[in-house]
This record gives structure tokens, sequence and C-alpha cells, in this order.
């Protein structure tokens, strides 16, 4: 699958802009900053930059997933949800992937026994 968008460090942030700006081409990062893109090598110390609220958000509409951190469910995805038993854990990865495929409009089944 070809992404949309790609991450880029801008003013101690990770931005997502899009995927065909080339290096020194000037651009909009999803939350309107103007940008010249850069490399897809990142120096080390902007690994640790936090990612930019807006532009994940955007990103994450774009893609179909649901934005994070979970707030809690709706009712249409709880009610769609296949039980599951509370492990307890502090991030349910397969809660989070349930939740992802339903917002990209897949039609979960409760398993069969």
């Amino acid at each position: 699958m070809v992404r949309s968008y790609k991450w880029q460090p801008h003013d101690e942030g990770r931005h997502a802009i899009p995927q065909e700006l080339a290096v020194n081409d000037a651009g909009l990062t999803l939350c309107g900053i103007e940008v010249t893109a850069g490399p897809d090598t990142w120096p080390n110390d902007a690994r640790y930059w936090p990612t930019c609220e807006e532009c994940d958000l955007a990103w994450r509409k774009s893609e179909g997933i649901l934005p994070w951190p979970r707030k809690g469910q709706d009712a249409v995805t709880a009610s769609r949800r296949p039980a599951a038993s509370d492990s307890g854990s502090p991030t349910d990865v397969l809660a989070l992937v349930v939740d992802t495929l339903i917002a990209q409009g897949a039609d979960l089944e409760p398993p069969r026994r």
C-alpha cells in the first residue's frame, strides 16, 4: 500500500507532509505549516521529538485509523466488537487492531466456538 503522507521533523516536532514532496520541495504539513522537505534520514535527536497532534489526527483520518490515544469507545464500535476478556494489560493490542479494522469498514464476526 502506498501512503499519501510521510513524516518529517520540523521545529522540534514530527509533522506529516505529502509523500510526493522531494528533498528541497516546498509544501504544507497536514497542520498547515509551510516547510521545505528534507531527506528521509533524520538526525538522531529528531527521532524523539513529539508528533504534532493535528498532523497525527489528519493522517489517521486519511488512512482510516482511529485517533490516538483512545478516549473510550463509541456505542457503534462497542456493539460491533466481538467480546474479549479483559487482560488487565495497559494496552490491549487486539482491541486496537479490531477498532482499526472496524473503522476501515471490516465486518467482523464473533469467533465460532
